[in-house]
C-alpha cells in the first residue's frame, strides 16, 4: 500500500489531483492506474490527469489540472494569479503562462508565453504554482487600468502580501527589458503614501491617500487605545483628539461575533472619549468629498486645524 498513501498525499497537495505521469513516478503502472478508476478511486479531469473521487470540486481545482496537464511547464498567472492572491475575485477562467519559446494548447485555457519568466518569479500558494505577487501585479499592468493596478497594488502592501521594496526590486530586474506593464507598477508604487506599509488593508492606504491629498494632516495607522482593560486597534486615528477612524469591509464585520464584538468595542471606545467615524468602500469610491468634509469638520471643531485648512 506504500504507493497508494504516496499517491493519496500527493493528491492532497494538488487540490486532489494527480498526474499520470506522477503516478508511474509512484510506481503505479498503467494498468493499476486504468483499475483505480475502474473501481472508482481516481476518475479523469484533462488529459493525462485523474481526479481523487471524493475531493471538492472548485475553480482551483480546475487551474491545477490544466498546469498539470502534460507538456511543457505552466504556472498560473495573470487573472488566474490576481484571484489566487485575492486581488481580483471576479474571474472564473483559467490563465497560465508558460517560458517562451515553448509554446502549449490547453483546451478552454488562455496560455501566455513569456522570455523573462524565471523561476524565482514563481511560487507556490494553495498548493498551486504561480507568478508571485510582484510578477503577477506587473502582468496586471497588461490588462488593467492605471487607476485598478493602482488599487491591488495598494491592497497587495496593506495586506502585507509584498512590499513597496519588493515591487521596485522586480521592476529594476525587468524594466530594462521594456516590459510592458512595468510603467503602470512604476506609477502604482509612487503613488502609495509614505505610510502605506503600516495600514492593515488596500482600503486604508486609499483612506490615507484621500487624507493627504486634501491637506488634511498624516493621521497615526494602527494605533492602539487602552478602553475599559481592553486593547483595541484602530485603523487610523489622530490621538490629540481622540477621533479614530475605521474602514469597514463586509468579510471582517458580518456573524454574530462580529455583530457583538463591533458594538461592545465601539463603546468601549466611546467610554473612553473616542469618537468613531466609520466608513465603507462605497463612502471612498462614490462620496469621497464628503467623506473628507466630515474628518475635517471634527478637526476644525477640536481645534487641531484652522478652519480653512
Amino acid at each position: 500500500m506504500g504507493n497508494l498513501d504516496d499517491m493519496v498525499r500527493l493528491a492532497g497537495t494538488q487540490t486532489g489531483l494527480i498526474a499520470t505521469g506522477q503516478l508511474r513516478e509512484l510506481g503505479i503502472s498503467k494498468g493499476r492506474q486504468h483499475g483505480l478508476v475502474s473501481i472508482g478511486v481516481l476518475e479523469p479531469m484533462r488529459r493525462g490527469v485523474l481526479r481523487w473521487v471524493g475531493s471538492p470540486r472548485c475553480w482551483a481545482q480546475d487551474l491545477m489540472a490544466a498546469i498539470l496537464t502534460p507538456g511543457e511547464r505552466v504556472v498560473a498567472s495573470h487573472r488566474s494569479a490576481l484571484r489566487l492572491w485575492g486581488l481580483r475575485t471576479r474571474f472564473d477562467g483559467l490563465e497560465v503562462t508558460v517560458r517562451y519559446p515553448a509554446n502549449r494548447h490547453i483546451e478552454g485555457v488562455k496560455v501566455h508565453r513569456s522570455v523573462d519568466l524565471e523561476a524565482r518569479d514563481v511560487i507556490l500558494h494553495r498548493g498551486i504554482p504561480v507568478t508571485n505577487v510582484a510578477r503577477t501585479l506587473c502582468d496586471a499592468g497588461l490588462i488593467f487600468p492605471s487607476h485598478e493596478v493602482a488599487r491591488m497594488v495598494d491592497h497587495a502592501v496593506g495586506s502585507g502580501l509584498t512590499t513597496p521594496r519588493d515591487l521596485l526590486a522586480f521592476r529594476e530586474r525587468v524594466g530594462e527589458h521594456g516590459r510592458n506593464g512595468v510603467v503602470k507598477l512604476d506609477e502604482a508604487v509612487e503613488y502609495l503614501p509614505e505610510g502605506a506599509t503600516v495600514a492593515d488593508s488596500g482600503p486604508e492606504i486609499g483612506l490615507l491617500r484621500l487624507l493627504l491629498r486634501a491637506g488634511l494632516p498624516e493621521p497615526e495607522l494602527q494605533y492602539w487605545v487602552r478602553a475599559n482593560g481592553r486593547d483595541y486597534r484602530l485603523d487610523l486615528a489622530y490621538p490629540e483628539c481622540r477621533l479614530g477612524l475605521e474602514y469597514d469591509g463586509m468579510a471582517a464585520h458580518t456573524g454574530a461575533d462580529a455583530f457583538v464584538s463591533d458594538r461592545r468595542r465601539q463603546n468601549d471606545l466611546l467610554d473612553a472619549g473616542w469618537v468613531l467615524r466609520r466608513y465603507t468602500a462605497r463612502d471612498l469610491r462614490d462620496r469621497p468629498e464628503a467623506t473628507v468634509a466630515g474628518i475635517r469638520r471634527h478637526l476644525v471643531n477640536a481645534g487641531v486645524i484652522a478652519q480653512g485648512n
